[in-house]
């Protein structure tokens, strides 16, 4: 989403890809939102299900795999938010696996040589030890970051890419839906 406006994913693939390159395949990661197994609520059967949907017609995109993970329930001790009196147990959903999908993916884009550039759309340092990997495989790791407000990204993921670009002016672009001034006739792909 981009604001109130609906990412248009296809859209935002090509636009990423710098001049005169062409996008050979978006993998997209994602999981679905967390819905019991045994007794399933109907609001997470259908937002479970309505994501689903979504994943489904984002694989159907031209040159798009999804990689799909999952959410746990899971319960912990916490600390409460006000900070003061004892920690407490308290129920978490969490995804799991869209991490690890998306590093060792990477990883083995980069060593199988099915691309030379891989654009990263992420701020989570978690993928540093991925990038490390691509870049020993002779990748070239660009980083497409977007820093506004809560949303920012890890300062070693950022030094660790070979380039950085904040999606500000692209998102802007395609929302004011100007033309792809980095195509030749303006339009994407």
């Amino acid at each position: 989403m981009l604001g109130s406006v609906p990412l248009d994913l296809l859209e935002f693939a090509e636009r990423i890809v710098p001049r005169y390159h062409w996008r050979f395949r978006t993998y997209y990661f994602d999981a679905p939102p967390f819905k019991d197994r045994n007794s399933p609520t109907s609001e997470q059967t259908q937002r479970f299900e309505a994501k689903r949907a979504e994943l489904k017609a984002t694989a159907r995109l031209d040159r798009f795999s999804v990689r799909e993970g999952y959410c746990q329930f899971t319960r912990k001790l916490a600390t409460p938010l006000s900070h003061t009196g004892p920690r407490e147990n308290v129920g978490i959903v969490e995804q799991k696996m869209v991490d690890v999908l998306l590093a060792t993916e990477m990883t083995r884009i980069a060593w199988s040589k099915e691309a030379q550039h891989i654009s990263l759309v992420a701020g989570d340092s978690d993928y540093v030890a991925a990038v490390q990997a691509a870049k020993n495989a002779g990748a070239l790791v660009r980083l497409y970051y977007f820093r506004e407000g809560k949303t920012s990204y890890g300062d070693r993921l950022y030094d660790e890419v070979d380039e950085r670009f904040n999606l500000r002016d692209i998102l802007q672009a395609m929302r004011d839906k100007k033309p792809d001034h980095r195509r030749p006739n303006g339009l994407p792909g």
